[in-house]
This record gives structure tokens, sequence and C-alpha cells, in this order.
């Protein structure tokens, strides 16, 4: 078993935390015992501050209230009446901001996470197992992740944590704005998704990119 992420890493701001988990392992412990591995691949940010954020200005509500707590927790939630996303809560208690697990590739239980995907004979599973969870939605299906699982925390004492991966170099990564967050005005722009290159995910145009601040700028 490889070392859980240390819980004090995600305290870490989104932003910063968002690039960091490319390469770390999500593991899911099934009820029977298997354990299900996945290698995060894309990765998106939110924060308080952002119009994109499900708490933007500080709103808190019961389906947001764990954003708020201290990073290290899962955010589970439900999305367009028919998926579940998989979210990290990061940054310190009482300030909402999170990171979308948005493609993971499995590497470990991969017939269940087939199951899961609900792929058979009449729907086969791709060849490429990068397709199989390019989606925030295939993520949570993949790892059978559902509202229950919101607030879980992600050190090891339940059935869902992180395990440190192997890194990944900034020279292989592709930074780029976030998908479905038009509605977000000026903030839709912010560079804040991160991808591992060469995976099977979402076209992206941008070069790589040497750094941000935490405004989403250049370093």
């Amino acid at each position: 078993m490889a070392a859980i992420v240390d819980p004090a890493l995600l305290r870490n701001p989104a932003l910063r935390l968002a690039r960091e988990l490319l390469g770390a392992m999500v593991v899911r412990r099934l009820t029977e015992g298997e354990l299900l591995r996945a290698r995060v691949v894309e990765t998106e940010a939110y924060h308080q501050h952002d119009r994109a954020c499900h708490a933007f200005g500080g709103r808190k509500t019961k389906r947001n209230a764990v954003m708020f707590e201290a990073g290290g927790v899962a955010y589970v939630y439900f999305v367009y009446g028919m998926h579940w996303a998989f979210n990290v809560v990061t940054g310190d208690a009482g300030t909402a901001e999170a990171v979308l697990i948005r493609a993971v590739v499995p590497c470990e239980g991969s017939a269940t996470m087939a199951r899961l995907r609900g792929f058979c004979d009449r729907r086969p599973a791709p060849r490429d197992m990068r397709l199989w969870c390019n989606g925030p939605g295939k993520v949570a299906q993949a790892l059978g992740l559902t509202g229950r699982h919101s607030g879980m925390p992600l050190d090891g004492s339940a059935e869902l944590w992180i395990e440190v991966g192997e890194p990944v170099a900034d020279d292989h990564v592709r930074i780029a704005p976030r998908i479905g967050v038009d509605y977000a005005q000026a903030d839709a722009d912010l560079p804040w998704r991160f991808v591992v290159d060469g995976g099977a995910h979402r076209a992206i145009k941008a070069p790589p990119h040497p750094g941000l601040r935490r405004d989403g700028r250049a370093t």
C-alpha cells in the first residue's frame, strides 16, 4: 500500500492542490474489501471568490456546507439531475475551496470499475482505459461514489482516501480554463484546469504553463 497523502497537503489552497493532485491515486475500499485505485489526470480548482464556485460570495447551503470544513474531506454532489461529482475540499475551515476530480485512469480493480460504469457485452469497455473515466460523472460512477460519501475524511480512516502517486513533471501538464462554467462571467476564463498531457480528455490548446498565482495569472 502506498503512503496516504499527508492531511496537511489537503489543506493547501485549491489552486495549488489542483496541480499537486495530478498523479495521485484515489482509492475506494468496497464493502467486501476490494480496493479500487485510479490515477488522477485532470482537476479543476474552485474558490468562494470565484463565480463558478457553489459557495461564491461565502454563500453556505445544506448542499455545499461541507466545502466550509477544513481541507481533507470529500465533497460529492449531484449535477444535471443525473451524475455525481467528486471533489476534494481544501484550505482552512470557514473558507470554501475544493478541487474537482475531472478524470482518472483505472489502475486496480478495473473489472469492478468496468461493471460500475455499465460496460457489458452489448456496451463493451473502450480498449483505451483513459476513456473509461474522462469526465467527473464517469469518475464517480466507476468508483461507486454518491452523496453518502460527501463529508467523508480522506485520511484513510474511512472507505475513501488519496495516496501519493508518481509525480507529474511541469512539462507534462497543460493548464486551461475550466469546462462548463460560461455562466461565471470573467471567472470562466481563469486557467484553473490542470490536465496530464497525453490523456484522453477534452482538447486543450493552451501551451505548458510555467506556473500560476492564486489569481490564475502567470508567475
